[in-house]
C-alpha cells in the first residue's frame, strides 16, 4: 500500500472517530476517492460535508462537482496558490451551502469571480494562507456574493511581503465593495498588524458586532469604534498595549449608554505601570464597559521598580521617569538653532550694506598699505660716507 493511500485510509479512520460512523466516503468520481462526502456532525448538528483535507490538490477543479446537498465543504491544507473563476461551477446553486472552509491552502489570490452560488454561506473561513489583496491582486468584490455571510475568518490569512497597514485599507475597499449587511465576525488575530491607518475600515459593516485582534503588535486602538451600532466585543488580547491614550478612552465613555453592553479585552498586554498610565487605571475602576478580566492584568514594567509583575488593578502608586538625557538634547537642539540665526543674521546684514563695507574695506586696506611704504622708507639706512 502506498504512502498516500495510508495516509487516507488513516484520515478516514480519524474523520469516522471524530463525525461518527454514519459518515460516507462516496464523492463524486471527480474527486479521485481522496475526499469524503456525505452526513456527519459538524459543530453539534448534523450535516452533509465534503471534506477534503490534506489531500494534496494543486487546483480546486474537482469542487466544481459538489453534491448540491452539500452544506459544509472543508478544503484546508492543500496547494492552490491562485482560486479560479467560479470555484464552485456555473450550473448548481447549492442552496444548502453555509461553510467553506479553506484554511491552510497557501492561497496567494483570490479572483474576483471566483465565488458564485454562495449567497446562503454564513462562514467563510481564509485562515492561515498568503493572500495578497494589494496592487494587481485587488479584486475590491471578491465577497460580493456572499450577501448573508455572518462571520470572516482572516487570522494568519494575509502575506507578510505586504505591509498590514496596506492590506487594510485594501481590504476597507472590500468591505465597501462587497455590500456585507450581515457580517456580525470578522477575525484578524496573527496577522503582524502594528497600526491601523484608515480608521473608518469597519464603519460600512452596519450588523459588525465582534472585532478579534488578538495576537498582533497593535499599541494603541486607532480604528473608529463610534460608528459599529452594533459593536459588542473587541479582542485585543497578546498585543503591544503599554497603556491606552486619552482619546481611546474619551471614545469608548462616548459610546451609547457609556458603552454599556461592550466587552474589551487586553488579557497579556505589557502594560507599563508608570505615570502615564494613570489615566487607565482611572477609567478601569470606572468605565461601564466590560473589560474582560481586569483584575487579573499583569504590569510588565513600572516605576517604581516594584510595580514589575504586580497586578495591575492594585497599583496605587506610580511615579514619572526622569529623563536628563532628553532635556541635555532639548537645550543642544536649542543652542545650535539660535547659533544659526546668529550666523544667519550676520550673513544678512553684511549682504544689505556690501557696498559701504566694502568701501570701508578698501580704504583701510590703502592705509595699511601706505603706512607700510613710509615705515620703509624711515627704517633704511643712511649711506655711509666713504673716505679713501
Amino acid at each position: 500500500m502506498s504512502s498516500k493511500k495510508l495516509a487516507m485510509y488513516v484520515c478516514v479512520a480519524w474523520m469516522m472517530a471524530i463525525f461518527g460512523s454514519s459518515f460516507a466516503t462516496t464523492c463524486p468520481p471527480d474527486f479521485g476517492g481522496r475526499c469524503i462526502c456525505g452526513k456527519a456532525n459538524y459543530n453539534g448538528r448534523q450535516r452533509y460535508l465534503v471534506n477534503c483535507t490534506n489531500t494534496q490538490f494543486n487546483d480546486a477543479a474537482m469542487l466544481e462537482k459538489l453534491p448540491v446537498q452539500t452544506e459544509v465543504v472543508i478544503f484546508t491544507g492543500n496547494n492552490v496558490t491562485s482560486m479560479p473563476w467560479n470555484v464552485f461551477g456555473k450550473m448548481n446553486d447549492y442552496p444548502y451551502l453555509e461553510v467553506i472552509d479553506m484554511t491552510n491552502n497557501n492561497i496567494q489570490e483570490i479572483k474576483g469571480k471566483t465565488y458564485h452560488h454562495v449567497r446562503n454561506v454564513k462562514t467563510l473561513i481564509l485562515n492561515h494562507n498568503q493572500l495578497n489583496i494589494t496592487g494587481d491582486k485587488t479584486h475590491p468584490r471578491i465577497f460580493s456574493n456572499f450577501v448573508n455571510l455572518e462571520s470572516l475568518h482572516l487570522t494568519n490569512a494575509f502575506s507578510e511581503s505586504v505591509d498590514s497597514k496596506e492590506y487594510l485599507v485594501a481590504l476597507e475597499q472590500i468591505f465597501v465593495g462587497s455590500n456585507l449587511t450581515k457580517l456580525a465576525k470578522v477575525h484578524l488575530e496573527q496577522n503582524e498588524i502594528w497600526s491601523i491607518k484608515n480608521p473608518n475600515i469597519f464603519c460600512t459593516l452596519p450588523s459588525l458586532m465582534d472585532i478579534q485582534l488578538g495576537d498582533n503588535n497593535i499599541s494603541d486602538i486607532s480604528f473608529n469604534v463610534g460608528c459599529i451600532h452594533n459593536l459588542r466585543f473587541i479582542d485585543l488580547r497578546n498585543n503591544k498595549i503599554h497603556s491606552l491614550s486619552n482619546n481611546t478612552l474619551a471614545m469608548f465613555e462616548e459610546l451609547p449608554d457609556q458603552g454599556l453592553g461592550v466587552k474589551l479585552d487586553l488579557m497579556g498586554n505589557p502594560f507599563v505601570c508608570d505615570c502615564q498610565i494613570a489615566d487607565l487605571l482611572n477609567w478601569l475602576r470606572t468605565t461601564k464597559v466590560d473589560v474582560l478580566e481586569k483584575e487579573s492584568y499583569i504590569c510588565y514594567d513600572g516605576l517604581p521598580a516594584s510595580n514589575a509583575n504586580e497586578q495591575l488593578y492594585n497599583v496605587h502608586q506610580i511615579q514619572c521617569a526622569f529623563a536628563p538625557k532628553q532635556e541635555y538634547q532639548g537645550t543642544t537642539v536649542l543652542l545650535g538653532i539660535l547659533l544659526f540665526l546668529m550666523t544667519s543674521l550676520i550673513l544678512i546684514i553684511g549682504y544689505m550694506n556690501f557696498t559701504s563695507v566694502r568701501t570701508g574695506t578698501m580704504a583701510l586696506w590703502e592705509k595699511v598699505v601706505h603706512r607700510g611704504q613710509y615705515t620703509h622708507i624711515l627704517s633704511k639706512p643712511e649711506e655711509q660716507e666713504v673716505h679713501v
